[in-house]
């Protein structure tokens, strides 16, 4: 006799709604990002040269890179994470803090 799996379905809506403040869109239940206004960030720098090349990129180079784009942002965020790593007092295992 074969269980039966009942699935259910569960969707935060389209990010159709878009704040008064800061024009930025969100989900109906989502929270403000900017409490009305009072955070302003500056504005984005343009991306280097090389990387804008990749994505603009008509070819297979292009087509990878923009493929595999999170890949390579979550690579490099963890490359730049920054940490002390300390011996812990008397005998025990490396602690990652």
């Amino acid at each position: 006799m074969k269980e039966e799996i009942i699935i259910i379905w569960n969707t935060t809506g389209a990010m159709d709604v878009r704040c008064q403040f800061c024009g930025a869109l969100r989900f109906q239940r989502e929270q403000l990002n900017c409490h009305n206004g009072k955070v302003s960030l500056p504005p984005l720098q343009e991306y280097p040269a090389n990387l804008r090349l990749l994505f603009d990129a008509d070819g297979a180079e292009g087509s990878n890179f923009r493929q595999n784009i999170r890949n390579y942002n979550s690579a490099f965020a963890f490359l730049s994470f920054g940490a002390n790593i300390t011996p812990p007092p008397g005998r025990g295992p490396y602690c990652f803090r």
